[in-house]
């Protein structure tokens, strides 16, 4: 069975998060029926959102660096639970010779795949929006995506940096996040995506019935699945 790697540290918890629902999302009996998974919970990597929105130090190198001690660990596939970080993905899939899921690009597909057609919004940091990382993924798709506005987007940037300082339920936006999304689902907004692995951290304490669109719980299904299926190929050739 494939060995993954979580390429984490951006933040720890929400590395704890992807590391949670990849055993959450496994069908197992017994503790042999689980993944293998090796954690490189690397919090020195330069902030993505400075590099990107400031022009601060990239996090290139430290996350190439990081990929390939994950490769050379054994993995045989990786993760990253960091969406702002994908900015940065070719740079890191052209160094390793491992897969790495792009998390994104799987949720779009996901969307997708379940035809939902209606009006999504996006949560996530300012740099992943300025970025236009998911408007990038959801255009090529011909999904629609939706986005905040200035000062709402200040409400969900506040949000995440407070999760990422460990203040989930008494993150002190909790309130203006859900005012938020009460009245984009008032406007007919169908969804509502965290675009920012702190985002899920927060779901939980939202009220309210609407529809969560988790990627990190889908990279985590993802990510099972195909160590499965490469479970079931190998089990298929020995028994030929």
């Amino acid at each position: 069975m494939l060995t993954v790697g979580i390429l984490g540290g951006m933040g720890p918890m929400a590395t704890v998060d992807l590391f949670a629902k990849i055993v959450e999302s496994t069908p197992a009996h017994f503790d042999q029926d689980h993944l293998k998974i090796i954690v490189y919970n690397n919090p020195q990597i330069p902030s993505r959102i400075e590099a990107i929105l400031n022009g601060a130090e990239s996090p290139s190198h430290e996350l190439i660096r990081s990929a390939q001690f994950l490769e050379q660990s054994g993995a045989d596939i990786l993760v990253m639970p960091c969406n702002t970080a994908h900015y940065w993905y070719p740079d890191i899939q052209q160094s390793i010779h491992v897969k790495l899921i792009h998390m994104i690009d799987h949720t779009a597909e996901y969307l997708l795949s379940k035809g939902k057609g209606g009006q999504v919004m996006l949560l996530a940091t300012a740099a992943t929006v300025q970025a236009g990382l998911y408007q990038t993924a959801f255009a090529a798709r011909g999904l629609s995506l939706q986005l905040p506005g200035s000062e709402e987007q200040h409400i969900v940037s506040c949000a995440i940096e407070q999760a990422k300082a460990g203040k989930i339920q008494e993150n002190p936006y909790l309130k203006g996040l859900a005012d938020l999304i009460a009245v984009y689902r008032q406007s007919g907004v169908d969804a509502f995506i965290a675009g920012c692995t702190e985002i899920p951290l927060l779901f939980d304490q939202l009220p309210g019935d609407f529809c969560r669109i988790d990627p990190t719980r889908l990279l985590a299904q993802e990510v099972v699945q195909q160590a499965l299926q490469e479970k079931r190929i190998t089990a298929r050739l020995q028994s030929s």
